[in-house]
């Protein structure tokens, strides 16, 4: 674990503070939960989150959610869903406390889900697909779900190909790295309570690196530099931007995309076989990204299960359930999907696939025209920048 000494202590308190809420609130009761509780979740969700500890951080943002639904009695609040993540915050916490307190790095990784950053020099990519999440009064993200178009290396081996010492090594260096070609990047922002702003809008506020986000959704190539970047076992990684990032903008559309436009569930179902279940997991962090050819679509089905709505979609044999948020995040993919259930030709759709229940369920992200792919969840209504500022208050 790679952590300050000041941002160890202040970790370890709220670690404390956290579990100590939880048990608190689960011997009162929920009708006792309070905005001091709500805002200890609050306070070490940023702080897990400025930490890049990532599981941490999303499990409390979905514990605060559902708790912020049953004091403002919305129909969304899910029982169930509230439980599961107050009981993954208090085993995350009391377990990273005792990782902390015994300087035990492997358990620390095993309880967070990370894997080792390591640098990059340089990368390009392309966007394949944007999810899009809103939690009204709180935040919005994006997640952009990117392919490598070019040979990558980390920053060591840039400097190892300047003078390789052997032949073995230049040829390994020649060769590149095992850096994975399926990648994602993801942008959070806060949202004030009260105030109405389309989602989209933040992807025109610029980045501190100095880019706007909505770059990504031009259909050219991205150049990225000095990047961190944490890898699984099976082809996927997470890129991370730093204080000396860049990002550059290629000048030429991208014309290559048929090449994204396959998919094996060979991968997928080696994973699964050796996954091995514990009290952690998420059905979606077994997801998969996936493209369908030859598919078909039905009407949406009426009834709403969790505040989602779903799309019947088949693909050959196979049989899913294409989600959709029945709140102001859905309302873009709603509406492409409607359309698409009229259309007499659909390209490839890519989205992002995984198991509940015994069901398929698929996350549609966008269509693979020739052109480029069609995003299915941005809205194409143009944001006013000068009203979006002002809303902001900067």
């Amino acid at each position: 674990m790679k952590l300050a000494a000041g941002d160890r202590t202040l970790l370890t308190r709220q670690l404390d503070e956290l579990a100590r809420a939880v048990e608190e609130l689960l011997l009162s009761g929920l009708t006792t939960a309070s905005a001091a509780t709500r805002e200890t979740f609050e306070i070490t969700f940023r702080e897990a989150s400025r930490l890049r500890l990532l599981r941490l951080a999303s499990t409390l943002r979905a514990a605060n959610e559902e708790i912020g639904r049953f004091v403002a009695k919305q129909s969304e609040f899910s029982g169930k869903r509230l439980a599961f993540f107050l009981n993954r915050a208090w085993l995350l916490a009391r377990g990273l406390l005792r990782a902390l307190s015994a300087d035990d790095d492997a358990e620390w990784d095993r309880l967070l889900w990370t894997q080792p950053a390591i640098p990059i020099e340089r990368l390009e990519v392309v966007t394949l697909g944007v999810g899009k999440k809103v939690a009204k009064g709180s935040f919005c993200a994006f997640e952009f779900r990117l392919r490598v178009v070019t040979p990558t290396r980390s920053a060591s081996e840039e400097a190892e190909r300047d003078a390789p010492s052997d032949p073995s090594l230049a040829r390994r260096v020649s060769e590149g790295p095992d850096v994975p070609t399926r990648l994602v990047w993801s942008c959070v922002f806060p949202l004030k309570p009260g105030v109405e702003i389309p989602p989209e809008g933040f992807l025109q506020m610029p980045q501190k690196q100095k880019f706007k986000a909505s770059v990504f959704l031009e259909g050219r190539t991205i150049a990225l530099t000095n990047v961190m970047l944490t890898a699984d076992d099976w082809g996927n990684g997470r890129v991370s931007l730093t204080d000396t990032s860049s990002v550059t903008v290629g000048s030429d559309k991208f014309s290559d995309w048929s090449r994204f436009a396959d998919w094996s569930a060979e991968s997928l179902l080696q994973r699964l076989q050796q996954h091995e279940p514990g009290p952690f997991d998420l059905e979606v962090e077994l997801q998969e990204e996936v493209v369908l050819r030859d598919w078909n679509l039905a009407a949406r089905m009426p009834e709403q299960r969790d505040g989602q709505f779903f799309y019947p979609v088949s693909a050959g044999s196979l049989a899913f359930d294409a989600v959709v948020s029945a709140g102001v995040d859905g309302q873009t993919l709603d509406k492409r999907l409607s359309d698409l259930v009229k259309a007499k030709s659909r390209p490839p759709l890519f989205g992002l696939l995984h198991f509940e229940r015994c069901r398929f369920i698929l996350q549609p992200l966008s269509v693979l025209s020739d052109n480029g792919p069609e995003f299915l969840t941005i809205s194409n209504d143009k944001v006013d920048q000068a009203a979006l500022l002002k809303t902001l208050k900067f």
